[in-house]
């Protein structure tokens, strides 16, 4: 008998002052030797914010390659980024 898979959000939140969970967004920084790290929020080829999912990492690190290529870039979730740590890159 087959098993249907359940789908579950694993999207990396954060929980605001008033309880709620906000997804996190995906941002980029570019590693250059002696570079001091810049953040800019990723999107998509439509300009639409990508979260931050186990699923979204894949499609978040193509998208970077093609809009970046020949980039040498960091990416990771809000939280993250606020202690300047690049999660996935393309070294």
């Amino acid at each position: 008998m087959d098993k249907l898979r359940k789908l579950t959000s694993d999207f990396e939140c954060k929980t605001l002052d008033n309880g709620l969970r906000q997804p996190e967004k995906v941002w980029i920084t570019f590693l250059h030797a002696g570079f001091n790290k810049h953040w800019l929020p990723l999107t998509d080829w439509e300009d639409n914010e990508i979260f931050w999912s186990t699923d979204n990492v894949r499609i978040a690190k193509k998208i970077a390659a093609e809009k970046f290529p020949g980039c040498k870039f960091g990416l990771t979730p809000c939280g993250q980024k606020k202690l300047n740590n690049s999660c996935i890159d393309n070294l």
